[in-house]
Parts: structure tokens; sequence; C-alpha cells
């Protein structure tokens, strides 16, 4: 089926359309596309062609039934080409004259066009206007899903800052030692210190991705030798221990 172009098509015969402007003006101002074909088909035309692609482009179809329209072939075509194509048809009853028995759906009787218009909104759903809007929202929302990851995948964020901490004791009498200054030492020379608090624990924090495989460490206090030791940059809590001096 063609993608639609028109809301409504609108099936009904030329000696009717006086009648039937009222509700293509209302349709219209509700915003729906109406295909109102107002042209007549010469004998020699392929009117059955030209018939079936606008009513493949149409959404639903609104069948103006009276006695002029009743056994017209090009109406007869019309509705019986919308109801194998599984397009919805909703019949207006201009006069008395009874639908065809393969019409098994109840007409609308009121002959003011504005109130038909009013009793179809309902069914006749968003106008195509709406619907291409929202899914062309609907579109930008599913690409923006789609991108987001990729981008990512293609820009991924710095790795994050990383971070090394630890205890120092006393070699002697294994009690934490307070205000030990703690220096560590990158590759490239950078260092980075930290000072013990009164549990002998330090944190040397926001240190620059990526980790080294292994940093050096040394550890300074007044009245101590301290140890300077190379251990790996993943050992967290590694506890050295510092001696008194002599």
């Amino acid at each position: 089926m063609l993608l639609p172009r028109y809301d409504v098509f609108l099936s009904y015969s030329r000696a009717d359309t006086q009648r039937i402007q009222p509700l293509v003006d209302e349709l219209r101002r509700l915003g729906y596309r109406v295909f109102f074909d107002v042209q007549s088909i010469d004998p020699g035309e392929e009117w059955k062609k030209r018939l079936d692609n606008s009513i493949r482009g149409s959404r639903t179809l609104i069948l103006c039934w009276s006695e002029h329209a009743h056994g017209s072939d090009y109406i007869t075509f019309e509705y019986s080409r919308a109801q194998a194509l599984h397009i919805p048809v909703f019949p207006w009853l201009l006069d008395r004259t009874p639908l065809p028995a393969m019409l098994e759906i109840q007409g609308i009787g009121d002959p003011d066009g504005v109130k038909v218009a009013a009793m179809l909104r309902r069914s006749l759903g968003w106008t195509l206007t709406l619907r291409r809007t929202i899914q062309a929202i609907a579109a930008i929302l599913i690409v923006a899903a789609l991108a987001v990851p990729i981008w990512h995948k293609l820009n991924p964020p710095p790795p994050p800052n990383w971070q090394f901490q630890g205890e120092v004791t006393d070699l002697k009498t294994r009690m934490p030692v307070s205000g030990v200054d703690v220096i560590l030492k990158l590759a490239d020379g950078k260092t980075y210190t930290a000072v013990t608090d009164s549990s002998g624990a330090y944190t040397l924090q926001n240190l620059p991705p990526p980790p080294p495989v292994h940093i050096h460490l040394e550890f300074r206090k007044q009245g101590y030798i301290g140890d300077s030791p190379i251990v790996p940059s993943t050992e967290a809590g590694f506890d050295p221990k510092l001696e008194k001096e002599p």
C-alpha cells in the first residue's frame, strides 16, 4: 500500500457536490487532508487505476450515499476497493436510499455536514500532519538513542583518576604512626604526597590515569627510618614499617 497522502477519500456523486461541500470545508478546517475530486473522468481514461491509486493513498473513505450514488460504477468500485484494502469506510446518508448489503456498518443520517465532521472526528483520528510530526519526533528520539552509545564508543571518556591508600606502623611496637609524610613518585617524575592520620592511615587521591604497574613510595618522619619500597599500584592497604632511629 502507498504511504498515505490523504486522511480522507471522499466518495460521492457529483450531483451531490453542493450538499457535501460543508463537510469538505469543515474537515479541512480541522486539519484533515481530503481527496475531493471535482473533475470528471473521461470515458477513455483508465479510471480504475486512477481511483485505485487515490484510494491506496488515503487512510479512510467517507461514502456520501444517496439516490445519485446508488448504481454508480465509480462509487461501487471506490467503497469496494477500500474494503478490500482494509481501509475504514464511513457512510454518510444523504437520503433514505438503503446502503449496499456488503456495507455492514451503520451510516450517519444527520444532513448537516459540519455536524457530520464532528461525529467522524474520533473515528478519523489524528490528522496526517500531526501523525507525521509525532513520527518525526519519534524518529529523532530513536536516532538520538542509537547515536549516544555510538558516540561514546567512538569518543570514549577519559579514564577516571585513581587513588592509593595504606597504613604505616612502627616496626617494633606494631602501633600506627601518625604524621608520616608519604611521597609517591611516578615514572614521569611527578610526586604526590599525603600525611598519615592518628590511625596511621593515608590516602593518595586524584592520581592521573592510567595507574602504572608499580609505584615508588617514600615514608619520612623525624626520628624514624622510613621504608622506600616499590610496590604494585593495585596493592591497596600497603602496610610499610618504620623503625625508630637509634
